[in-house]
């Protein structure tokens, strides 16, 4: 089970793994590095050594963490490192956090274009490719909070480009990115999906670049724990 408080969401902190999001600041100002401290601290939890937050790029392209990179460029990290907190930073773009009981956790920022791409898939491909014996029925995948369907309008090229491939997903100009989510994980297997439900263009409490143009952003994190 998780716990809440007035600037977090915690979905789950257990033993295994902890799975929130926090909203208390603009997390931007930590983007594209690994930070040698816990910068949650704060929230209450205190099993993190190191946080590593992205230069998300809008794409599907997805790394292995490596500990001796310095700047990440990508939109989604994969880790079996413990302690370790993998963050994405959003503002009504999909945070996606996926964990498989074996032991390993990955961090997608799964806007339009990683949507469209599939970067689920692609998240997942690589970490079956490492490993190759992997039950994809032990992922479960976290929906964390991001722009719903009624909110998010497509139009121009974009919007052409949904009807041709997307369709089943499009409300006349309206696209539901996490309906789309939740039709990927479900062809790659994963049957465990935890969808916080939240919109960011309508609840106050999070960044919307759609709403107000913020530059703000708030970090969906995930983090294994030392056993």
């Amino acid at each position: 089970m998780g716990r809440c408080g007035e600037n977090f969401i915690s979905v789950l902190d257990n033993d295994d793994i902890s799975v929130f999001c926090a909203f208390d600041k603009d997390y931007n100002i930590f983007r594209a590095k690994a930070h040698k401290e816990n910068v949650f601290a704060h929230l209450g939890f205190e099993s993190i050594d190191t946080c590593v937050f992205m230069n998300q790029i809008h794409s599907n392209y997805v790394q292995i963490y490596n500990h001796n990179t310095e700047n990440f460029s990508c939109d989604g990290l994969i880790t079996s490192y413990r302690n370790l907190a993998l963050c994405v930073l959003s503002a009504d773009c999909l945070p996606l956090l996926l964990w498989h009981k074996s032991g390993i956790i990955a961090a997608l920022h799964s806007g339009r274009e990683g949507s469209f791409g599939n970067i689920l898939g692609v998240c997942v491909e690589a970490i079956c490719e490492k490993n190759p014996h992997l039950n994809t029925d032990g992922f479960h995948l976290f929906i964390m909070p991001g722009i719903c369907g009624r909110d998010y309008e497509i139009d121009g090229e974009i919007l052409d480009f949904a009807k041709i491939y997307f369709s089943q997903f499009l409300n006349k100009k309206r696209l539901d990115l996490k309906a789309l989510v939740k039709s990927q994980a479900q062809d790659l297997g994963i049957q465990k999906i935890t969808d916080l439900g939240i919109c960011t263009y309508e609840d106050k409490k999070f960044y919307s670049y759609r709403l107000d143009k913020n530059p703000k952003r708030f970090a969906s994190v995930i983090v294994l724990k030392e056993k």
